[in-house]
């Protein structure tokens, strides 16, 4: 064991200064490498989709960035086979892109304005590439054909806000996780709801506030196990509470693995990947210029990797090669309140700095 453990730190811990970070004066909910590995695409809270060439070491952003979101992009995600990338925004927006074709003027292939009343939390994509999930505040989850955005499914069975949707590897089923730490299995034959997994442990309510929820969901490969991540809350108000990951056992629906990945101070696991080589990658979130980078195997107590030097990292995306970690956070002493000013008096908006971490071992001579 004692072996493995080195060999994994040895593959997989990043090099100690990051390869690159893309600075910018926007803020991003989300930064995902495409399938293909040739874009970083970002969701940006200025109401477009930003992109950076990640064919090689220079990273440069390319322009235009893709527009007609109202409000701010939420989410991106890809077929997994064809280059199109799916955006969700807070206004209830979902587009399909095919970044292949994109012009001097990029058109999405189709919109939904209103696939959703509101705030749309997650999207994902199935395994073949023909649908598409999305779940919101209005506490929907639908479903949609990849071809022409119609919708082909709507769930209105959860009672509370929908947080997280993913597709079971299988393409058979689809998951959604609400605020109550609910996480429901749909048959996309039947459109109906077959059974549900308990994440309670990951809400609680604190003097009226509504806190933690199922945050992120995700599988292993084969699809033996279902993720589900968030935080153990403490408190409500400035939220307090432990990082922790859920491994359920897919069969049979109980938890095989409870993973507390930091302090209360930590809070949430706010993005959540889990490697073939059978260790949770986990981005977390807290306190104001705090944040962690997280890995660890799941019979471990301990994880072998943890980086605190990127503040308030809430996105994680490992590129097709292995070899690159791009990890979004936000700039340090970011504040939402107008309270921190520069030195003319002026309060600056905060903005997400992603880090590329460098994970590629050098090659013998």
């Amino acid at each position: 064991m004692n072996d493995d453990l080195t060999t994994l730190k040895e593959q997989f811990t990043p090099k100690p200064k990051p390869f690159k970070v893309l600075e910018n004066k926007r803020e991003f909910g989300a930064a995902r490498f495409s399938p293909c590995g040739k874009f970083l695409f970002a969701a940006g809270y200025d109401g477009q989709v930003h992109r950076w060439d990640s064919s090689g070491d220079e990273f440069n952003e390319v322009a235009p960035a893709l527009g007609g979101h109202n409000g701010w992009v939420q989410d991106v995600a890809f077929d997994a086979a064809a280059p199109a990338v799916y955006s969700v925004d807070t206004w209830g927006r979902l587009s399909r892109w095919d970044y292949a074709a994109l012009g001097e003027q990029p058109l999405p292939k189709w919109s939904v304005e209103a696939a959703h009343d509101g705030w749309i939390t997650s999207v994902a994509v199935s395994p073949d590439g023909q649908l598409v999930a999305t779940g919101g505040l209005d506490r929907a989850v639908r479903v949609w054909s990849a071809i022409d955005g119609t919708k082909r499914h709507e769930f209105l069975a959860q009672p509370d806000d929908i947080l997280q949707v993913a597709f079971h590897p299988d393409g058979k089923s689809l998951v959604s996780g609400d605020l109550k730490g609910i996480v429901k299995l749909w048959d996309l034959a039947s459109g109906q709801s077959t059974r549900q997994f308990d994440a309670g442990v990951l809400y609680k309510l604190d003097r009226l506030q509504d806190v933690g929820g199922a945050r992120c969901l995700t599988f292993n490969a084969d699809g033996s196990l279902l993720f589900v991540a968030g935080t153990k809350p403490v408190n409500g108000g400035n939220v307090q509470g432990i990082p922790t990951v859920l491994a359920f056992d897919w069969a049979g629906g109980t938890v095989k693995h409870t993973l507390e990945l930091g302090q209360a101070g930590d809070v949430y696991v706010c993005d959540l990947r889990f490697h073939t080589a059978g260790f949770v990658m986990a981005a977390i979130s807290g306190n104001p210029g705090t944040g962690k980078l997280v890995f660890r195997r799941l019979d471990d107590k301990e994880a072998f990797f943890t980086h605190t030097a990127i503040a308030n990292c809430h996105s994680l995306s490992l590129h097709p090669n292995g070899n690159r970690l791009a990890v979004a956070g936000t700039n340090g002493g970011s504040n939402g309140n107008g309270k921190v000013l520069d030195k003319d008096g002026e309060y600056k908006g905060n903005w997400s700095p992603i880090t590329i971490l460098d994970l590629s071992k050098p090659t013998s001579s």
